[in-house]
């Protein structure tokens, strides 16, 4: 990318996020489309049912932030308009991973947005982080995180994998070049949407072999939205309010992706 592209897409993004917060601003050069036309954003708020996920030193399960944060998202989306949501889950339910893919896959979604929260073991660590596909990790954290992520399925009385690594391999390398592209893009909007808003770990956009990232037609990230193990970003990921914000920034990084990827667009 261009160095003038990128500094115009940082501006029109910071025009965005703050349109959003003051309610002005951007409205009518992203006025809706009509009906038919609205790209389809799949929400997939992670665990649920028999299956927590993380659970924080106070007894705080991801499922629970995962969901009501989800919820918030997608009433944020929907309200400008501009877009069709859909959820893998809007309750309390267990759903295996490969159903999450299948849904997505369903509906004809142009995004997919998966919501976990981190658990990690370094001390201190926090902030939010954001993962693409790859079959290869970026680092030795987000290959741990997506092994953890994978064996969820196992809360579904399955303790094999849904594919074999070998397959996985295979099944990230399928993932089309334009995909891989809007992928990347999309996780760069979401960590400039955080900038300076959200915590951030460092160096948040990473990759790693993510099993609800590998419908090979789909962008897609995976959004870490805060370490469970920190108490700073415990107390943020269960504060409504924080919700809120978090589902604003995430809305105008939506906005901004679609806005410089009209092709992405459905229709």
């Amino acid at each position: 990318m261009c160095q003038v592209c990128h500094i115009d897409r940082r501006r029109f993004g910071k025009l965005i996020i703050g349109g959003l917060a003051m309610g002005t601003g951007l409205r009518p050069r992203l006025r809706a489309r009509a009906a038919p036309n609205l790209p389809t954003i799949m929400l997939d708020p992670g665990h649920g049912g028999h299956d927590p996920g993380a659970i924080a030193p106070d007894g705080t399960f991801e499922k629970t932030i995962t969901l009501a944060t989800g919820l918030t998202l997608r009433d944020s989306i929907a309200a400008t308009g501009r877009y069709r949501v859909a959820m893998t889950r809007a309750d309390d339910r267990f759903i295996r991973l490969e159903d999450r893919v299948s849904a997505a896959i369903a509906v004809g979604a142009d995004l997919f947005i998966a919501m976990h929260c981190d658990h990690l073991p370094v001390s201190g660590a926090r902030g939010a982080s954001v993962y693409t596909l790859s079959a290869q990790a970026s680092d030795s954290l987000a290959a741990g995180l997506a092994s953890d992520e994978n064996s969820a399925d196992r809360f579904g009385g399955s303790h094999t994998p849904v594919v074999s690594p070998q397959v996985a391999d295979i099944l990230a390398s399928l993932e089309t070049r334009a995909t891989r592209i809007s992928s990347a893009t999309f996780a760069e909007d979401v960590a400039a949407s955080f900038s300076g808003a959200m915590p951030l770990m460092p160096d948040p956009v990473r990759s790693a072999n993510f099993a609800v990232l590998r419908d090979p037609s789909t962008p897609s990230a995976l959004l870490e939205m805060g370490c469970l193990t920190n108490p700073l970003d415990e107390k943020l990921l269960t504060d409504p309010k924080h919700r809120i914000e978090m589902a604003r920034n995430l809305t105008a990084a939506i906005d901004l992706y679609f806005h410089d990827n009209p092709q992405a667009r459905a229709g």
